[in-house]
């Protein structure tokens, strides 16, 4: 990270860092000093929202979950470095993938025309609903490109929007494959655009029978996907996934969560996710994080 250092977390503002040209010797250093000497805000910031305790703690929660979990965060706005913890990493999108579509829509003019649809597809994820926002788009690949075009806007540089319908009842949308990681930057990105803060608006309002996971916090803003199968028009046991916007400490944290439960049932899933979310909310740091999003 920088000249002739090693560092790693070890309390929410300091880090431990090795002189690698020195004998080894060890010095605790806060954020504040890394950055005067050299480092980024970006890289220091990478040592601020988990600890490396709170890593040693999801490794734990995982296990005890059983199967394959995960969890990115960021803090909001647009080029803020990503903290990805567990061994799930990346899946097919399901229904989070509706939010660039909606995106795509609002963006084009027709927030008016399809006031219902939007709402439908994103507090209550009707499929039917995003179907026809994304007939809207032009339907496969001007479809595809349209919702794509949202994601780069916002920071997610890397996803490539699935355009095919790859299996039989099931949107071909909800078949793209998203990394956490990516997934967590496009949300930090949301509040930067003004078609995402509309979308977000809408993630303010998700229906009751929808509100595990982060939709256990107060004034989340999130939105869910499952199915079965993690991978693109495969079948397979259930996943289930969020990414959202939650306010901790004040401060607006960009998150996303998944899950791969052993036993391949999507209430094992939703369960987990509300272990996991719960997790999130009591580990993440957010002192270092804005109350508004910084947007470049």
């Amino acid at each position: 990270m920088i000249a002739g250092l090693q560092c790693d977390p070890r309390a929410s503002d300091t880090v431990v860092c090795m002189n690698l040209g020195g004998g080894g010797r060890l010095a605790t250093l806060t954020v504040t000093a890394l950055i005067g000497l050299g480092a980024t805000s970006a890289e220091a910031a990478q040592h601020d929202l988990f600890t490396r305790a709170d890593r040693t703690s999801f490794e734990r929660l995982e296990r005890s979950l059983g199967g394959a979990s995960g969890v990115a965060v960021s803090r909001v706005g647009t080029g803020q470095p990503v903290i990805a913890l567990g061994s799930f990493r990346s899946s097919v999108a399901w229904s989070t993938s509706k939010v660039p579509v909606a995106m795509a829509v609002i963006d084009r003019g027709a927030a008016s025309k399809y006031r219902g649809d939007l709402r439908q597809a994103i507090t209550a994820s009707d499929n039917a609903a995003a179907e026809r926002l994304w007939s809207s788009l032009g339907s496969g690949s001007k479809a595809a490109a349209a919702a794509q075009a949202q994601l780069r806007a916002a920071g997610d540089r890397s996803t490539r929007m699935q355009s095919e319908r790859l299996r039989a009842g099931f949107t071909p949308f909800g078949q793209t494959l998203w990394k956490l990681s990516d997934q967590t930057r496009f949300t930090a990105g949301m509040p930067c655009r003004p078609a995402g803060k509309q979308v977000l608006d809408l993630m303010g309002q998700v229906v009751g029978a929808h509100r595990w996971g982060l939709g256990v916090r107060t004034g989340a803003r999130f939105k869910g996907g499952w199915g079965p199968g993690s991978q693109p028009g495969e079948n397979g046991g259930y996943i289930d996934r969020q990414m959202g916007i939650v306010t901790l400490g004040g401060k607006q944290i960009a998150v996303a969560i998944a899950t791969r439960p052993s036993d391949g049932t999507h209430e094992t899933g939703t369960a987990h996710l509300t272990r996991i979310a719960k997790w999130v909310f009591s580990h993440v740091d957010s002192r270092s994080a804005t109350s508004a999003a910084p947007c470049g």
